[in-house]
């Protein structure tokens, strides 16, 4: 694995939502936490992008039919 290299940006940024971020991501730092928002946002964009790609194909094929079992049933709540 390589060293990533960063550079450095200049953002407009609530300091009080970067602060709860980084508390709630558990960072050293707040420059981590964005860091991490930043890659897990990309990460999500791209399994939205596969699952857009999955649902233009047709989407998955249920092998077992086991939708088709739990159609009948309902939720314990």
């Amino acid at each position: 694995m390589t060293t990533p290299s960063f550079t450095r940006k200049n953002l407009m940024v609530d300091p009080d939502d970067i602060r709860a971020l980084a508390r709630a991501l558990g960072t050293a730092s707040e420059s981590e936490a964005v860091r991490i928002a930043i890659r897990d946002r990309l990460a999500l964009e791209e399994a939205q992008a596969a699952f857009a790609s999955i649902r233009a194909r047709g989407g998955l094929d249920d092998v077992f039919s086991r939708s088709a079992a739990r159609k009948g049933r309902r939720r314990a709540a």
